[in-house]
């Protein structure tokens, strides 16, 4: 009785994943295909310069100290884009929609 059990058990567990490799091939054909690295907005401060990429046309970054105080607003023209910030040393809060940085502005 004990190898009846067994060998049921043992035909089981080989036949498990690929029952669960079906499933996944069946949801993977309806499911669409989103490139989520592409789609988010890339963000880089350099030069004292803020470079931006695939960002959403017409919002704003809103660049903040560390302390809290807005110093500046910047509106998004372009989906890629370079902006002047002129801002003082120090070390600044950047904010695009959802997107939060940190940078430094030497």
């Amino acid at each position: 009785m004990k190898k009846t059990l067994s060998l049921l058990l043992f035909v089981l567990a080989l036949s498990f994943p690929a029952a669960m490799s079906a499933q996944n091939q069946e949801r993977d054909k309806h499911s669409p295909v989103i490139a989520v690295d592409s789609l988010m907005p890339e963000m880089n401060v350099a030069n004292n310069r803020l470079y931006l990429k695939n960002a959403p046309v017409g919002r704003r970054v809103d660049v903040i100290t560390i302390i809290g105080n807005k110093v500046k607003e910047i509106e998004i023209t372009a989906s890629e884009g370079v902006y002047d910030l002129n801002l003082r040393r120090g070390v600044y809060i950047f904010k695009l929609d959802g997107l939060v940085r940190k940078f430094l502005v030497r």
